[in-house]
């Protein structure tokens, strides 16, 4: 596999572009993790704590900046323009046109939004399920459009951008919009749902998503198995992204993706429970308080839920302890803690953690065999003292931990 450079005129590029395998780009950008490690050990190394050494601390500062520009400068060499999936998928409107009978008219905005190669190469799969259902299902055939006072041709817009250290690519389409009455039928004939149960829209929506989901009454050779967005589920979650739908009867879909914009390195929050580090990915932190006696509430009523009191507005209270065995044999009183929120799909929750160690980018490294079992996280970082701290998922927290 091999990052693709065009052989394009230096004077129109500012530069001659190589082409470089990206084996190799990742072989250098665990280099320069391991070099930041390196650096961090000695700068740290207690055996140098009571030294009187002139000029160190400057030049340990100086040194820490330069490997910050170097971690940067290697993570750029992995990114490239999303124009790259885009095109593919353009290519493959024309295909649907002629197989549905359609007119489609695509749009594409922020093509020149950077996303790390390891990533183009597992999105074009799963948009193309997107676009496809946008295509097959969304978009009404140009009669019952023109009858609906819309134009005949049916709009989808391919739409990138970078949004703080993540990039938001969404599948836009004008059609009919999810059936929410149908969906929710056949979530509650699999059981996803109880048969008097009326679940907010963003729940109903998220179950499409399960293995094997369907409302289509025939199988086409485009859509109608389940497959398709199931599998943009599992490579989402791979991807360290989530996803989020909006749709309208009547008026249309949104599906965004939310992905990091580098899978090697993440800008984070150290957080401390007990002996275990934990960290957070910095974006993902609404706030960070500490309550006073009056902020914080135990339910009964909600079978011994804790809430978190804080400006007219309760937060589920979600303790690690209960999520990792062997931390704590009793739960300490909220009033004693500091409360990390994040606002994630399905809602705000508030994490108490007993301090708040560092900000730091740290090398990510993923799970892998039978730690792909750990619960509600990432997988894990090194930091710059040598420890180990695990990364935490707030939407898998948000949603009882599970992988």
């Amino acid at each position: 596999m091999t990052a693709r450079a065009e052989q394009v005129p230096e004077q129109a590029s500012g530069g001659a572009l190589l082409r470089v395998s990206s084996d190799k780009i990742g072989r250098l950008m665990d280099l320069v993790g391991e070099l930041s490690l390196s650096v961090s050990e000695t700068i740290n190394a207690p055996e140098l704590a009571n030294l009187d050494l002139v000029g160190f601390e400057a030049a340990a500062h100086r040194l820490s900046m330069i490997v910050g520009e170097v971690q940067d400068a290697a993570s750029e060499l992995r990114l490239v323009p999303v124009d790259e999936v885009f095109r593919r998928l353009k290519r493959m409107v024309r295909e649907l046109q002629r197989e549905t009978g359609k007119q489609i008219d695509l749009e594409m905005r922020g093509e020149d939004t950077s996303i790390d190669k390891l990533v183009a190469d597992r999105l074009y799969d799963p948009l193309l399920h997107v676009v496809r259902n946008s295509a097959d299902h969304g978009l009404e055939p140009p009669a019952e459009r023109e009858a609906a006072g819309k134009s005949p041709a049916g709009r989808i817009i391919l739409s990138a951008a970078q949004v703080g250290s993540e990039v938001r690519i969404q599948v836009i389409d004008d059609g009919r919009g999810l059936n929410r009455g149908k969906i929710l039928a056949k979530a509650r004939e699999r059981g996803l749902f109880g048969p008097t149960e009326e679940p907010e829209d963003a729940a109903v929506w998220k179950v499409i998503f399960e293995p094997g989901f369907s409302t289509a009454e025939a199988v086409t050779t485009l859509s109608g198995r389940g497959v398709g967005m199931d599998v943009l589920n599992t490579t989402m979650k791979d991807l360290r992204g989530r996803i989020g739908v909006q749709s309208e009867e009547g008026k249309g879909t949104t599906v965004s993706l939310h992905i990091p914009v580098s899978l090697a390195f993440l800008d984070s929050v150290i957080l401390r429970l007990g002996t275990q580090l934990y960290c957070v990915p910095i974006d993902d932190i609404a706030e960070i308080v500490k309550p006073g006696l009056g902020d914080h509430l135990a339910l009964s009523a909600e079978g011994g839920c804790e809430m978190l009191r804080q400006r007219d507005r309760f937060i589920p209270v979600c303790r690690l302890e209960k999520f990792f065995d062997g931390m704590r044999s009793e739960l300490p009183p909220l009033s004693e803690m500091v409360f990390i929120v994040f606002e994630s799909t399905s809602g705000p929750i508030a994490v108490p953690v007993d301090e708040i160690l560092d900000r730091q980018q740290v090398v990510m490294k993923p799970l892998e065999g039978t730690l792909t079992r750990v619960r509600a996280s990432w997988g894990f970082a090194l930091l710059s003292s040598g420890e180990v701290a695990m990364v935490l998922d707030c939407e898998r927290l948000a949603n009882g931990g599970g992988r």
